[in-house]
């Protein structure tokens, strides 16, 4: 399988991972000292702090979306990017409301072992603001 195959299938299990809540196979998709970061917060650095991001995200939504992979540079045999689009609806759940979710993301991968995984991930929101 080509790199570009691999960064492809670890994108959509990310966004598979991403919708089952489970975060010990989200944190089996990072490098240990992985980034995220989203808007509104402090970049979450390293597994402790992806746990705990990752906890504060899933107690408060719910995400139905697809990921489409609009993409992928492989740079060298250890770095590549990617940039992505999710949309769909996310979940409220304490409100029990709903919104329409559609985000633009940037990946920063890690070739480790031979196994891709995400070393930074950034994203932010393509809904206007108003």
């Amino acid at each position: 399988m080509s790199d570009t195959e691999q960064i492809t299938s670890l994108l959509h299990r990310y966004g598979t991972v991403l919708a089952s809540h489970s975060i010990p196979d989200l944190l089996s998709i990072y490098t240990k000292d992985g980034v995220l970061m989203a808007p509104g917060f402090q970049p979450a650095v390293g597994t402790e702090a992806l746990t705990s991001s990752y906890e504060r995200i899933f107690s408060t939504i719910k995400l139905e979306i697809r990921f489409d992979i609009d993409e992928i540079e492989v740079m060298n045999e250890e770095w590549a990017f990617a940039r992505t689009t999710a949309a769909g609806t996310k979940h409220w759940l304490k409100k029990g409301t709903q919104e329409s979710h559609h985000n633009q993301e940037i990946f920063i991968l890690r070739k480790l072992e031979g196994e891709w995984k995400i070393a930074r991930y950034c994203f932010s929101s393509m809904k206007p603001i108003v």
